[in-house]
């Protein structure tokens, strides 16, 4: 090889001189490699600086994101805590609500019943996050299935108290408290008395409110119609059935507006004031029963 030359002859169009030389072929082969190998390092390097500027920039962007995410981790640690706080007000609002309604109070207790720390999730499902923010996580989780707990505890609790206070609201409806009439004004109280009619001494177990021919009776609880007829002495009558053993009467109508069987609630009116029956003047009687014996009814109004 090292006695072997390339010549190169270089002949012009214009017919001028002829020139030629010879070079020696390894020289040739080294200064093919050399250029050969300048071109692929420089491509290299190109290269390699356009990978640095995206590394750098795709780690820029990471430590953004990664920033953003511990903003959005807190702030929902944050959002955690305040609502734990309301969770807090929720409880205490629950146990004035039990009192009321004459409930057990839960303890504090239950409301941690079930709910542990950490072996309350697989913390494996974080290996996979960056130290700086799997803590973070994981607290943010274990908060969260507490709440969760505590919240579905507190719904069970609430709708028990919703459940026992439409009882009372059941009970309370059905209990007769108020007047019958527009009328305050009592003739004949619940008390021994000398019969208007008879003269004899005996109990009046009823109020007797007088008022004008016509004014409107009302039922005074809700309940169910079991009596509306005329009887006896005491003339044109309705009878309802409040539940709860309560019962009342109402006597001397001038007219029946309801019907036997008939559910009514508290201030429908079910007749209108009258005389009708044994009776001396315009009123009527009204009469409270509870579990079979009679009551003062302004015990009731």
């Amino acid at each position: 090889m090292e006695n072997r030359f390339f010549s190169l002859i270089i002949v012009p169009d214009s017919g001028n001189e002829i020139k030629s030389g010879s070079f020696n072929f390894r020289f040739v082969f080294y200064l093919i490699g050399f250029l050969v190998t300048t071109f692929f390092l420089g491509l290299f390097f190109i290269i390699g600086y356009h990978i640095k500027l995206s590394q750098e920039k795709d780690y820029k962007k990471a430590v953004s994101t990664m920033h953003k995410l511990l903003t959005n981790v807190e702030e929902s640690k944050k959002n955690l805590n305040t609502f734990e706080e309301k969770l807090s007000k929720i409880q205490y609002n629950d146990m004035s609500f039990r009192q009321f309604a004459y409930m057990n109070v839960l303890d504090n207790d239950m409301y941690k019943a079930g709910i542990g720390g950490h072996e309350i999730i697989n913390e494996s499902i974080f290996d996979t996050i960056h130290m700086d923010y799997k803590d973070a996580l994981i607290d943010i989780v274990i908060k969260a299935k507490r709440l969760d707990s505590r919240i579905n505890i507190q719904n069970k609790s609430l709708t028990e108290i919703y459940s026992q206070i439409q009882l009372y609201r059941k009970e309370i409806n059905s209990t007769p408290s108020m007047l019958p009439t527009h009328s305050f004004r009592i003739t004949s109280d619940y008390r021994w008395r000398n019969n208007p009619i008879t003269r004899i001494r005996e109990f009046h177990d009823a109020v007797d409110l007088a008022g004008k021919i016509g004014d409107p009776v009302y039922a005074t609880a809700d309940g169910t119609v079991i009596f509306a007829k005329r009887q006896g002495a005491l003339g044109m009558s309705v009878r309802i059935a409040h539940g709860y053993g309560y019962k009342t009467l109402y006597g001397h109508l001038n007219k029946i507006l309801v019907k036997k069987d008939q559910v009514i609630k508290k201030h429908d009116i079910i007749g209108t004031m009258g005389s009708s029956g044994r009776s001396t003047g315009v009123h009527v009687h009204y009469a409270v029963t509870l579990l079979g014996k009679k009551v003062n009814p302004k015990t009731y109004f």
